[in-house]
This record gives C-alpha cells, structure tokens and sequence, in this order.
C-alpha cells in the first residue's frame, strides 16, 4: 500500500472535525509475531484468539505487529522495534511485556482482566475520535481522528499514531491451510509511525487537535478494516502507551465519492422578490448542504435541505420582509454566511 498523506493539526477552538471522542481509557494488547514461527500458530494463537473474544465487548483492542515473515511492513517493523524483547510470539499490554507462555495462557488472561477493569475507574486525561471512510472508487481509506484533553496536564510529550489494522487470509506456521490473521498492522496514516507531534508540554483542559491521513491501494472490502488511534507519550526515547480508541471503517457511495464540497456562493433578489442563491462552480455538488435565511434579529424565514445539486442556482421562495437578511450555507463543518437587503 501506498501513503498519500494529509497532515492537519489544528488547536482548540479550531475544530474541523466533527466526530465524537471517545472518553473513556482503552488497553492495547499487541503481539510480536511472525507466519513462520512455530509457538504462533500453537499457543500463541490460542492466546490471541482468547484475547480478542474475552474482550470484544471491553475497551480493548488486539494488533498483530509482524516483525518478519510474508506480512511484515515497515510500519510493522518500526512499531515492534519499539519494544523490549527478542523473539516471538510476545505479548504486550500498554506497551509492557507480559512474559506469556504456552503454559500461562489462562492466567495471563485473568491477569489482563484485572487490568483492563482497574482502568474503567481510572480517571480518563485524554480521548480520540476517528471517522474512517473507504473510497470504493478510488480504492483509498481516509481517517479523521480527533483528540481532547478533558483534563489539565501539567508537562508532557504527547503523540498520536493513526495505523491501519485488515483481517488477512495467510498461511501460519503449525497450523493447516488460509488462516485468517485478525488485526494485522498494515500501515501508518500519517508520516511516522509515532512521532507526529500534538505537544510538548503543559495542556489545558479542553484543548482539542486534528490529524487526518489517507492510504490508497485498498483492495480488501471494508468488513476487512479497522483504523486505530493512539495517543503515546515519550521517555527516554522511547513511545509510551497513553490511550487508544478503535473504529471500523465504512464505505463511501459513488454519489458521494464524486461529490465535491464547497459553500462558495453570492445571493441576490429576483424581480419576483424571491432570494436567489448562486454557486460559483455548477460542477460542484453540494452533499448534506442546508441553506437557511434569518432577519437581522436571528428569526429563521426559510430552511431548504440540499442532497446533492449539480445546477447553478436555487431559488428560495417565502414571505420576506423589507430590510436586513443573513443567507447561510453550511456544509458539513464548513459554513458560509452572506448579508443582503430585502427591498
């Protein structure tokens, strides 16, 4: 796959993003692996397997980061490279090996219990949001995410990594036939794997900020995909888990894959004393668009709803009043407001 990156960063009041956070503290268990090796199809993927349904219902999320073999990547490599330990299969919880084995699987499950039940009390300091959207079209996943600090931080060095995970058919070592290899490490929306910056330093409550990224070369249906987020911090070099949140990924209609968002327009008053609103490029549709147009006292004369307009211009039709009207375009999280006096 290749990355086509957007990169946005935007702070507090600046919100382009639309999506809700999530608030609430995850676990990330992750698991050095590889399809070559022997204990992975074995034990470790009886430990896997329990992981993911023990917690599916949990704000708990399983990676498959493959450090060698037919599913390896660069993106995979560099997020194993991060951690303690040689070798594989190796689990890791938050980011701490866990030192699984093959006769340890039931107690590293009730150990994992404990935790991920001890952070559901655990005041939450900051949360992600993602929309992730696959472009059938154009085979490409574009990702939102979204992330806000609901409580004051005093220092810090905070990350976010955007990565996507895809369900794969591939053979596995010790065991017979296609496999299939729930949430494997595929690659990384944005430019690094880790360091792509929110902040150094103090942050306050509140404080909102915005990253977006696109990976193209999407062959796979999107029931295959998940997009996950994850705010890390830095010490001594190293990238330590913060908190997580994980979306599946839906799909864009071909309507809306040719749709192209704009709120340019101009307004005026026909001779029928009907407002009038112009688009500057007819070749541009509007998708979930609402026109509304209130008095200068903020009263709502007319709301028309747009799904979709490939014409120049719409006529809007009420009883207007004589003096000061506000004409507004809202698309999406974009919003355009014009002034016009009514005669």
């Amino acid at each position: 796959m290749k990355n086509l990156f957007l990169f946005i960063v935007l702070v507090a009041a600046q919100m382009v993003n639309g999506q809700e956070v999530n608030k609430k503290n995850w676990t990330l268990i992750h698991e050095r692996t590889a399809s070559w090796c022997p204990n992975c199809g074995t034990w470790g993927w009886t430990l896997k397997d329990r992981f993911i349904d023990e917690f599916k219902s949990e704000n708990v999320v399983f990676v498959a980061a493959h450090h060698s073999g037919d599913l390896v990547n660069s993106t995979s490599t560099e997020f194993g490279n991060n951690f303690a330990g040689g070798g594989q299969p190796i689990f890791y919880v938050d980011g701490f090996n866990i030192n699984a084995s093959s006769s340890s699987v039931n107690t590293k499950i009730e150990e994992t219990k404990l935790e991920v039940q001890f952070k559901k009390d655990a005041s939450v300091i900051a949360g992600i949001g993602i929309n992730a959207n696959l472009n059938e079209a154009t085979k490409t996943i574009k990702a939102d995410a979204k992330v806000e600090f609901v409580s004051d931080v005093e220092s810090g060095d905070y990350y976010l990594g955007l990565y996507l995970l895809e369900d794969v058919l591939n053979v596995q070592a010790s065991r017979t036939g296609q496999q299939l290899h729930k949430n494997v490490l595929r690659k990384s929306f944005l430019p690094k794997t880790f360091e792509n910056s929110l902040k150094f330093g103090e942050i306050k409550s509140g404080t909102v900020f915005n990253l977006s990224g696109t990976v193209d070369n999407v062959n796979a249906a999107k029931e295959n995909y998940k997009v996950l987020g994850v705010i890390w911090t830095k010490v001594n070099g190293k990238f330590i888990f913060f908190n997580a949140f994980v979306t599946d990924v839906k799909s864009t209609s071909s309507t809306e894959n040719t749709a192209i968002v704009t709120t340019e327009f101009n307004v005026y008053q026909a001779e029928s004393g009907n407002l009038v609103v112009n688009f500057e490029d007819q070749t541009n549709l509007i998708k979930d668009a609402v026109i509304s147009v209130t008095d200068i006292s903020g009263k709502v004369i007319k709301v028309v709803n747009i799904n979709g307009l490939n014409t120049k211009s719409i006529s809007i039709e009420a009883d207007y009043q004589q003096g000061m009207h506000v004409v507004t375009l809202t698309s999406g999280t974009q919003k355009t407001s014009k002034k016009i006096v009514l005669l």
